[in-house]
């Protein structure tokens, strides 16, 4: 079987887990000064991120830049559906499951007006959050769980603002907890009675006054399900378990706040394979070294593969630069593709037939 030179992305629940970062911020909002009054309490500048977009904010308008960049409009053939956050240097895109209008995912549109496909990598209608994993696109700028209490506080929602897709805050706010239940009737951990000044759009995010992320708005029922007696003649045990089951069902809608312990339990449950794909090139290489080159010699080529297409040759060809920079080894080839998505292009300069030339490859994931 042939050997792919290539990098599988891992990442794991505890990434999530560790900053509870959030989604990028989806559009941009051409009155950005105006539209945010400065976030509510102090704006201490946080740790440098690994984030797309350099450093952390250290004003107020760096962090609504900020913000703005780790919250994503979530839509489907144009059409708005719900908002996320995405995990600070992960990627993967926090939501409401029920926002997605049981689709398998959705279109994600980032701050930039990019937009990439995601798909669910876990849902739980329970808590109603869902996992969106993009499929291509290295986004990983977002934001981070707050630890402070919120009952009380002033906080910000991210909202549609002055028309979709921009997303601006909007003041809200958290009047203590609240009891309620799935859909199903199953009991919901506690949640977060919430005061918006605005549209209550499933799955934005409400943040403290630096720009964490206290809660996410979800769908739920109000009040606890009633229970059928304890006991009762055998003969309407059919007919009282139908009833019990029809008011179990019968609900009435309410969005609460899923808060940062709930969508920790959430994370933490997410199945392995709930990964962005690898980008993948399709060659097998190996180390090579002559009077003239030094680089990766191409010995096979995937039929039909990215580097196929792109006129790659084995036994002929040496890659020996990426994007720029030198490769000498399949381990740095392998380091290049990684960082790329699915559908982005590598530049490859490779030496063949006594020449050297240029080669634009465009990966895709993996078979």
């Amino acid at each position: 079987m042939m050997t792919v030179v290539t990098r599988s992305l891992l990442l794991s629940a505890s990434v999530a887990l560790a900053s509870f970062a959030l989604p990028s911020p989806a559009l941009a909002h051409p009155q950005a000064p105006e539209a945010l009054p400065p976030l509510p309490g102090s704006v201490p500048a946080p740790a440098e991120s690994k984030s797309v977009g350099g450093p952390s904010a250290t004003s107020p308008q760096q962090l609504y830049e900020h913000v703005r960049r780790s919250v994503v409009a979530l839509e489907r053939n144009g059409v708005p559906l719900a908002i996320g956050t995405v995990l600070d240097g992960d990627g993967r895109i926090l939501t409401s499951l029920s926002g997605l209008a049981g689709a398998d995912g959705a279109d994600v549109r980032y701050a930039d007006g990019t937009t990439v496909r995601a798909k669910i990598g876990n849902g739980d209608k329970t808590t109603d959050l869902a996992l969106l994993v993009p499929q291509s696109n290295k986004w990983t700028e977002g934001l981070a769980a707050s630890e402070s209490d919120p009952v009380g506080a002033p906080l910000r929602a991210m909202l549609p603002s002055h028309g979709y897709p921009r997303l601006g805050p909007t003041e809200a706010g958290v009047k203590g907890r609240v009891d309620a239940r799935a859909r199903d009737g199953a009991p919901l951990p506690p949640m977060l009675d919430v005061d918006v000044k605005g549209p209550l759009v499933a799955g934005a995010p409400l943040l403290d006054g630096t720009g964490s992320v206290v809660a996410v708005l979800v769908r739920a029922c109000k009040g606890a399900p009633p229970t059928p007696p304890d006991t009762m003649a055998w003969a309407a045990w059919g007919a009282a378990q139908e009833a019990a089951r029809a008011a179990a069902a019968a609900c009435t809608p309410v969005v609460v706040g899923a808060p940062v312990s709930a969508i920790r339990s959430f994370l933490s449950k997410a199945p392995p394979v709930a990964v962005p794909p690898a980008a993948w090139i399709g060659i097998r290489g190996e180390h090579a070294q002559t009077s003239t080159v030094t680089g990766v010699r191409v010995v096979a080529v995937a039929p039909s593969g990215p580097a196929q297409k792109a006129g790659l040759k084995a036994d002929g060809d040496v890659i020996v630069a990426a994007d720029g920079r030198p490769i000498d080894t399949p381990e740095a080839l392998a380091d290049a593709i990684a960082k790329h998505s699915p559908g982005e292009t590598v530049k490859l300069l490779v030496f063949g037939d006594d020449k050297f030339r240029e080669v634009a490859v465009v990966l895709r994931a993996a078979p």
